[in-house]
């Protein structure tokens, strides 16, 4: 096995995709994989760069299998957007809003379909909620896409610079809008995190409103989605610094980790960590401990995504000594212990680490036949790894050959976003 994962190594320094600095780019797991689209550069404020990470081999940070899909036709640009992968959209990624340009007619909703690797954009019915930047965006198992907050001006088309606290509800079977309750919503903001739990409530946390104050972290607000009411909530514990441009993910044992932050323009948060514990009424807060932290760590404009165990940072501003810097790179914390949160370099992708977290067989009498028999099984397991290798070399360059050859010239249409996700 340690064969097989140098040699995949090798693999990815030679033909990995390396990246631009850049921050405020959407980032999307699906099928293994990790999407990400558009963003702002050093030398250029609006992009379309479309790249993936591939989650389903082991990796280190310093190695990362990272490739290019700049060739897809119809990309669009993209910057301060949100995206969404909904469960039962087998094969889509939704990103809605941000800035597309000074043009307004830009439709609100895009989706790449990851089969076909199209991009269409949505042809979408009633009455359409005004283009934003900034919104915070989740999807339930029903897929309807649940839009709140957000800025909207005229760079983006419209001619002033609103903060909102408007519930939007994108049915994606439909493609059509609706509106959610605002009663008791809270106040009109951007730059704040939504969170799904598994019993239909979105977390709001954080933020920042139309006076430029960080919303406090101590109090959460809660929206029930199959009864369409807003709650709040006072948290106990501890009480993190107010902020805004954090990220958050909800771990496995129901954990939200929250990441990085700023509550002032490029002032990064002394407490950039802080977990969030739902199990328990009302939730509690805890800033854990950690010695080590790598660099650079982004504290704006970076994406969090969670893969297995892991919370996977992606890019944004970075506090480098003197100033603020766009990075390039990707960290990683092993969120699987709630206790003892770890900042690490080496990636185990989830069906890995279940194949190696089940117990050992029982031995069978046949299995105890003597040195001839061990001796065979060596000789096996060493042919078995020579064989996988030579296997993986010839995939891997057949990969290349018919990926270089592939010419994808579809022009996106309503069918094709209609059929792009289907809902099981």
């Amino acid at each position: 096995m340690f064969s097989i994962f140098i040699f995949l190594q090798l693999i990815i320094t030679v033909t990995s995709y390396i990246p631009l600095n850049r921050d405020e780019h959407v980032a999307s797991y699906i099928d293994n994989k990790i999407f990400f689209l558009g963003g702002e550069t050093d030398t250029q404020n609006l992009t379309k760069d479309f790249f993936f990470l591939d989650v389903s081999i082991p990796f280190n940070t310093s190695s990362l299998p990272m490739y290019d899909l700049n060739s897809i036709t119809e990309i669009p640009f993209n910057r301060r957007a949100s995206s969404i992968v909904c469960e039962t959209v087998k094969d889509a990624i939704f990103v809605w809003g941000g800035d597309f340009g000074l043009n307004s007619s830009s439709p609100l909703i895009f989706a790449f379909n990851t089969t076909a690797k199209i991009w269409n954009a949505a042809n979408d019915k009633g009455i359409k909620p005004p283009r934003r930047r900034f919104s915070s965006v989740v999807c339930d198992k029903n897929a309807k896409i649940y839009i709140l907050d957000g800025t909207a001006d005229q760079n983006i088309g419209n001619t002033s610079t609103p903060y909102s606290n408007e519930l939007d509800v994108f049915y994606t079977s439909q493609l059509t809008w609706s509106l959610g309750s605002n009663l008791n919503a809270p106040v009109p903001h951007d730059i704040g995190t939504a969170t799904l739990l598994p019993n239909g409530k979105i977390v709001y946390i954080g933020g920042s409103n139309a006076f430029g104050k960080y919303l406090e972290l101590t109090q959460v607000f809660l929206y029930d989605t199959l009864k369409n009411t807003w709650a709040n909530m006072n948290t106990t514990g501890a009480s993190p610094t107010a902020r805004g441009f954090h990220t958050a993910v909800l771990t496995r044992q129901g954990h939200i980790v929250v990441y990085g932050g700023e509550n002032a323009p490029f002032i990064p948060v002394p407490d950039q960590l802080l977990d969030l514990d739902t199990n328990v009424q009302p939730f509690k807060w805890t800033i854990p401990s950690i010695g080590f932290t790598p660099n650079p760590a982004p504290f704006r404009g970076h994406t969090s995504t969670l893969v297995g165990n892991y919370m996977i940072v992606a890019f944004g501003w970075f506090n480098n000594g003197t100033g603020s810097s766009r990075s390039n790179k990707i960290i990683m914390l092993n969120v699987n212990d709630p206790n003892n949160y770890m900042w690490v370099s080496s990636f185990t992708p989830p069906s890995v680490l279940s194949a190696t977290s089940q117990p050992a067989a029982s031995k069978s009498p046949e299995s105890n036949t003597g040195s001839t028999n061990n001796t065979a099984v060596i000789i096996g397991i060493v042919g078995g790894v020579v064989g996988v290798i030579i296997i993986s070399a010839v995939i891997f360059l057949y990969y290349r050959w018919y990926k270089n050859r592939e010419d994808i010239n579809v022009i996106p249409s309503d069918d094709a976003f209609k059929r792009s996700k289907e809902v099981i």
